[in-house]
């Protein structure tokens, strides 16, 4: 028998979560408006029916879909909106057929939603959309966003890399950026928190480790990364279309690719200096999975056993992330539909320098796992819940 207890603030009124049976993940919350308000309780777990409400705004998309797929295994969380503003009355069968079996809400369009019976959302709309939308929202709720725009601290460099000037800047203030394993407790706290891009994700957690701990030169750090055709969308685009993406390997976004600021933010501030990269993503003939391959520089006296050794301390504690042994080379195909990440470092023929490579699924910790990841920190409840599902494999 174990015990965890959050708490977190929720329209004013503090939330306090406790949690009284890991194995079974039976949980009881307890909320109180103030002083003089009684306490009201609410229990999460077998034999319960009440659930924590859950709003996925953009459901008709790729990580839409991934949402609703990991929330239908989560014992404490319910949907009970969800928006597609071209689905809108329409059934999410109709748009995922692969969702016949769930009994989900229908689709409405954003401006009809009701928010007075949802108490988080996932929104999964697409990059330049959401700041007006989520500065709309009550503020009672706590919210994931999917896409890139709260993502940069810095408003002019998401004007020049987004090319539009940000329309929530208080908000931005506000936003925490959602790298569950290095900003847990920042996420804790949080009621907005900007859900970290695939490509940052898949580089971030095996760069950030070793730039804090001097093991690695800041300078010539390159980043060959490649992505399945899902990272772009589910929008219909000529150059995504089978005849155009198979049988080859397509390099795009070279040296102006958006995600590289985002890359650079992280490195930075893990650095305390400035820290720029080259940076190359490809989409690959796939549907989902995403490598990248991390060439750097090791600081005077370091090994490649050094790294790795510095890497499985990091996290030895983390169910999400995992270095491989010995000389294991991470595959995308062993992350599939995971909300694992992969990795492993290699020295490099060129003396002085080493080679990481790190996999992730780009829909699930690229994208909708880590969502979920980061929610259940914010409600203050184990963050595997919902996201314990093996790979699949073949």
């Amino acid at each position: 028998m174990s015990s965890l207890a959050a708490n977190h603030f929720n329209g004013g009124c503090l939330w306090k979560y406790q949690v009284s049976k890991v194995g079974k993940f039976r949980i009881r919350a307890t909320w109180m408006a103030s002083s003089s308000t009684p306490a009201q309780s609410m229990e999460f777990g077998e034999g319960k029916t009440n659930k924590l409400r859950i709003g996925v705004l953009g459901a008709s998309g790729y990580t839409g879909s991934e949402i609703i797929r990991l929330l239908r295994n989560h014992p404490h969380f319910q949907i009970t909106l969800m928006t597609a503003d071209r689905k809108a009355g329409q059934s999410i069968e109709s748009v995922f057929p692969h969702l016949v079996t769930q009994d989900l809400p229908n689709l409405v369009a954003v401006k009809d939603a009701d928010f007075s019976a949802v108490d988080a959302v996932f929104c999964c709309l697409p990059h330049g959309t959401t700041q007006e939308i989520i500065k709309s929202l009550p503020t009672n709720l706590k919210i994931v966003d999917l896409s890139a725009d709260f993502r940069l601290q810095d408003i002019a460099e998401y004007e020049e890399w987004y090319g539009q000037p940000h329309k929530a800047t208080a908000l931005q203030k506000e936003a925490v950026y959602g790298l569950t394993e290095i900003s847990r407790k920042e996420i804790q706290s949080a009621r907005l928190v900007a859900n970290p891009g695939c490509y940052p994700t898949s580089v971030q957690l095996p760069l950030i480790p070793l730039i804090k701990s001097n093991l690695i030169e800041v300078r010539n750090i390159i980043i060959d990364s490649k992505s399945g055709v899902s990272g772009a969308g589910r929008g219909a685009k000529e150059a995504n279309l089978y005849t155009e993406i198979a049988e080859g390997i397509h390099s795009y976004g070279i040296t102006r690719h958006r995600h590289v600021p985002e890359i650079e933010q992280g490195l930075s501030e893990a650095a305390n200096s400035k820290v720029t990269v080259s940076f190359t993503p490809h989409l690959m003939p796939m549907s989902r999975g995403m490598q990248s391959t991390i060439y750097v520089e090791m600081a005077p006296g370091v090994t490649t056993q050094d790294l790795k050794d510095h890497l499985g301390n990091y996290y030895e504690h983390e169910e999400f992330v995992v270095l491989l042994k010995n000389k294991e080379v991470p595959h995308t195909r062993h992350v599939r539909g995971s909300n694992y990440c992969l990795m492993n470092v290699f020295p490099d023929r060129i003396p002085g320098r080493a080679i990481i490579i790190s996999v992730i699924d780009n829909l699930v910790k690229g994208a909708s796992g880590q969502a979920l990841q980061n929610l259940n920190l914010m409600m203050g409840i184990p963050e595997n819940l919902g996201l314990s599902c093996l790979p699949l494999f073949p």
